[in-house]
């Protein structure tokens, strides 16, 4: 599937500066599966529905079962 995507560009992190540091996900997907980093990168795509090219995810995309609840309805500010 991450074929589609593989060029798509993803936030992983902040440089010190604050700026978005951007790998394509072909790449991040090879570093996902050979890395043996104790602190490892991850996605911060918190938007994917805006992101232009990924944004077709979510139509395959699920809540696992263990995930069902929304515990932020559950904390009141």
């Amino acid at each position: 599937m991450y074929y589609r995507f593989k060029d798509s560009k993803v936030k992983v992190g902040e440089d010190d500066d604050g700026y978005k540091v951007k790998l394509k996900f072909k790449y991040f997907m090879d570093y996902l599966l050979y890395n043996k980093d104790d602190s490892p990168l991850y996605l911060f795509e918190s938007s994917v529905e805006n992101h232009k090219e990924l944004k077709t995810v979510m139509k395959d995309y699920s809540v696992p079962k263990y995930f069902k609840e929304d515990l932020f309805e559950l904390v009141k500010f």
